[in-house]
């Protein structure tokens, strides 16, 4: 993975990595993985060292690697979604430590968070079998996505304000 010191500046900014779960994160995590009623489902935030979920349904650990986050993709793509249903079928994951080995994910779906213009995250759901989807799935990641992004935006004008008055 490339180092982007713009984006985890972005990132960092927002005072977010490792503060605790929150119900609004945790509902749209929720909301999604019942909507492609798959068992995984997150919201993930990615530094130079590790893949930080702020909500994590369907796991039991709250990062993982940097080298093993789904979400790099997001780094080499204009997609602003992205939709794998079969992980062993797309070049960019087939060879990929999850898919190989276990959990041995099969399906993936994310939109990218953006904070200042940049890619800091994912709202991402997976499975370990094949999914289609349909065009209503995909415009409710869209959807779960922007709000998603209002909640990182909310929270970037609190760390504003809050560093304002300091």
């Amino acid at each position: 993975m490339r180092i982007d010191t713009k984006r985890l500046s972005a990132l960092h900014d927002l005072r977010i990595l490792g503060t605790a779960p929150e119900a609004d994160y945790d509902a749209l995590t929720r909301d999604l993985a019942q909507c492609f009623d798959v068992p995984i489902g997150m919201v993930n935030l990615l530094d130079a060292e590790r893949d930080w979920f702020k909500s994590c349904m369907g796991l039991p650990f709250d990062e993982s690697p940097a080298n093993t986050s789904f979400c790099e993709v997001f780094f080499s793509s204009h997609e602003d979604v992205i939709v794998v249903e079969d992980t062993t079928q797309d070049q960019r994951f087939s060879a990929h430590p999850l898919v190989l080995g276990a959990p041995h994910v099969r399906f993936y779906a994310a939109t990218r968070l953006v904070v200042e213009g940049h890619t800091v995250g994912t709202l991402c759901v997976y499975d370990i079998g094949a999914k289609t989807v349909t065009p209503a799935q995909v415009e409710r990641l869209q959807d779960l996505g922007h709000l998603a992004m209002a909640l990182l935006q909310r929270r970037q004008s609190s760390v504003a304000a809050t560093t304002a008055t300091a």
